[in-house]
């Protein structure tokens, strides 16, 4: 599909709504996070890009803290992060959990120690719940796997599949096939056509929050998704009702695109535009209100991820081919990860797509 610029400035400029206009400004969020996006890559060598990293510890603390706290000043910093500063390659990451990533080659699974799996040549992917298992796209074929790659059973679809979901309770996958959206049970069974004339945009699983789960895990699917004349739906799948979105449906639908709520919900990390450089804001106010500024950089940043203790956001930075780690907590604390392309892309160039995170997750094995 076609990158949208206008849809795209949109989203950088527009806060996530939880009020009677949400519907079309959510579309407006959700809509730019499958505009296509072409990088070049960077010549390797003594390079130096600049961070300005935001201080100020007690105003990210406040950011971070009970809904309703006000966020005090900040004073931003430059700080210097180039080749010979990154670490040339990612041997562990910061924080416990494994990542889920999207690379040219294919699925990866990146572990606690820095030690990556290739999944196998698929395109998209989602974690299960606990972990336990993943599912990924490849053509028209949708397959769940363990974590070692051995799978456990695939199905096959009437139009290309993409942006799988595993639902909260790990009974249900939503995915989209062509223009239509479909669920499937966890275990591969039940594959059924959900909804028509949908909009290439993810669909989203309400959390369970305070839906009771059944040993079926029936009455906790929710799901809330866009159709082509941009209109939000919001259904139970189990039983096919039709259901009025609610604010934290919205935030959910919009954090496809550059925003992320860490596991348990609370603090939005938006990704934020302006005067050619990309913030990273975090705020507890879904209407926007103003949030501490972890960081900016000049260019496009792409994420950002929450890791599974809501301490570290990893945000990526394709023009400089690196990932960045970012403390929550500490102003200034950035771990940096250069030529990721590569590490993605043994024995090649390292010129595909920049590697996308699908997902930071700790295991429950």
């Amino acid at each position: 599909m076609s990158r949208d610029p206008e849809l795209e400035r949109r989203l950088r400029e527009t806060p996530l709504p939880g009020e009677a206009e949400a519907e079309e400004r959510s579309w407006e969020i959700v809509r730019a996070a499958y505009a296509e996006r072409t990088t070049a890559r960077p010549a390797h060598g003594r390079r130096r890009v600049a961070l300005a990293v935001a201080v100020g510890g007690l105003a990210l603390a406040l950011g971070l803290s009970p809904a309703g706290a006000k966020v005090g000043e900040l004073v931003e910093d430059v700080v210097g992060i180039g080749a010979e500063d990154a670490k040339p390659a990612l041997r562990s990451l910061p924080t416990a959990g494994e990542l889920l990533v999207e690379s040219e080659q294919g699925v990866w699974i990146v572990r606690e120690d820095g030690s990556k799996r290739l999944l196998g040549d698929y395109e998209q992917a989602t974690w299960s719940p606990r972990g336990l298992f993943v599912a990924a796209t490849d053509g028209y074929e949708l397959a769940a796997m363990d974590p070692l790659g051995n799978v456990r059973w695939t199905i096959s679809a009437p139009g290309e599949i993409a942006d799988p979901r595993w639902s909260p309770s790990g009974f249900r996958i939503a995915y989209r096939s062509g223009d239509d959206l479909r669920v499937v049970a966890g275990d591969g069974s039940g594959d059924r056509l959900l909804a028509r004339d949908v909009a290439p945009v993810a669909p989203a699983w309400r959390p369970l929050g305070e839906l009771k789960l059944a040993p079926d895990g029936s009455g906790s699917h929710i799901l809330t998704y866009v159709d082509e004349s941009k209109k939000i739906h919001t259904v139970d799948v189990d039983s096919g009702e039709r259901l009025e979105a609610v604010p934290q449906d919205l935030e959910q639908l919009g954090t496809q695109s550059k925003r992320a709520v860490p596991v348990g919900g609370g603090a939005i990390a938006t990704l934020e535009h302006k005067q050619g450089r990309d913030r990273l804001v975090v705020s507890r106010d879904q209407r926007g209100e103003p949030g501490p500024v972890l960081f900016s950089a000049r260019g496009e940043l792409t994420g950002p991820s929450w890791s599974p203790d809501g301490r570290w956001l990893l945000v990526g930075w394709p023009e400089a081919d690196q990932w960045l780690f970012i403390r929550t907590d500490r102003p200034g604390r950035v771990v940096a990860f250069d030529r990721i392309s590569e590490q993605f892309d043994p024995g090649g160039s390292g010129e595909g797509r920049f590697p996308r995170i699908a997902g930071w997750i700790l295991p429950q094995r």
